[in-house]
């Protein structure tokens, strides 16, 4: 049977910023829609151990030149003095590009040498991949993935689902820095490709004399548009599909960041360490394992204006009948 003996949340006030100095008398908490008793109740630093899987697919290739600089915040603002980090890439592969280790300069080299692969999102499969890597950590660290990814799952051979049941069994929290595969495009170096149309045979646009460089410029414009293109329809289509990151977040009591520039990346590393190291921690035993099942878990504060977020609750395995 799993229980929440420990169940951490973090505090947002109504400018959705952290509230540090809580105690624990300003909390209650509910496992469906039971009040129960807090045991413990901790505001220190519990060391973190972290799994960054990165997708290293051509569809983001802007983006990976900002993901490269970012290790150095991973080791100084998410792992601090006592943690540990691996990093995985994933595209239609998942390779473990560093074990666990404290040693920052292995960890920020890993980063540093992520390299461009084919357009798959295998996400599922490397998040499975991290959770196999965090289980057998020791028990009082904080075990915690961030995704660094589209929000877009292709041809996984592991189940969704399957992986975020795997996340809540192992109290594993998941954060994500979505990213934005048409942003990527617009902010991608133009690269040289064949063009199997001579540049004498291609239209240009009227008035325009047919000057060598007049072809080459038509040339390269409707190149470099064709993916712009295909990711503004395939972003449209995609509406109506289920968000794989939100998901994971959600279902973790993590988050998913969305930075609009380049720099948002880095500041998206900076608030997840200031998360991680600004939680509270709730510890108690619930009073109704009578019942078996899947367990909501609910927390308020005695002031108003609070947001708390927390895991949504944990899975009960079937109680024995007497």
């Amino acid at each position: 049977r799993l229980t929440p003996e420990k169940t951490v949340h973090y505090e947002y006030d109504s400018e959705n910023r952290l509230v540090p100095g809580l105690d624990k008398e300003h909390f209650r908490v509910f496992d469906n829609d039971k009040e129960q008793q807090i045991t413990g109740f901790d505001v220190s630093f519990i060391p973190i151990s972290l799994v960054l899987c990165v997708q290293s697919s051509g569809r983001v290739e802007g983006w990976l030149p900002q993901i490269r600089k970012t290790g150095i915040l991973y080791s100084e603002l998410v792992l601090g003095e006592n943690g540990e980090g691996a990093v995985i890439s994933f595209d239609s592969r998942v390779e473990v590009r560093q074990e666990f280790t404290r040693d920052t300069a292995k960890f920020i080299s890993a980063i540093q040498k992520l390299k461009v692969g084919s357009d798959a999102t295998h996400m599922a499969d490397a998040v499975g991949q991290a959770v196999r890597m965090l289980r057998n950590r020791p028990e009082n660290h904080r075990k915690v993935i961030v995704v660094v990814s589209e929000s877009r799952e292709d041809g996984s051979e592991t189940n969704m689902s399957e992986t975020v049941r795997d996340t809540q069994l192992h109290n594993i929290i998941i954060y994500a820095i979505k990213l934005s595969a048409l942003k990527s495009r617009l902010t991608q170096s133009p690269q040289p490709k064949h063009d199997p149309i001579p540049p004498s045979a291609r239209p240009l646009p009227p008035g325009v004399v047919g000057t060598p460089t007049a072809q080459a410029q038509a040339r390269v414009e409707v190149v470099n548009a064709l993916p712009i293109i295909i990711e503004l329809v395939r972003g449209v289509k995609n509406l109506i599909f289920s968000d794989p990151l939100q998901l994971l977040t959600e279902a973790t009591g993590g988050k998913a960041l969305s930075p609009m520039t380049e720099d948002g990346v880095q500041e998206s590393v900076s608030r997840i360490g200031e998360e991680l190291h600004s939680q509270y921690l709730l510890s108690y035993r619930p009073n109704n394992l009578e019942t078996g099942g899947f367990h909501r878990i609910r927390i308020e504060t005695v002031f108003d204006g609070l947001q708390v977020r927390t895991r949504p609750g944990y899975w009960l395995g079937p109680v024995p009948v007497q």
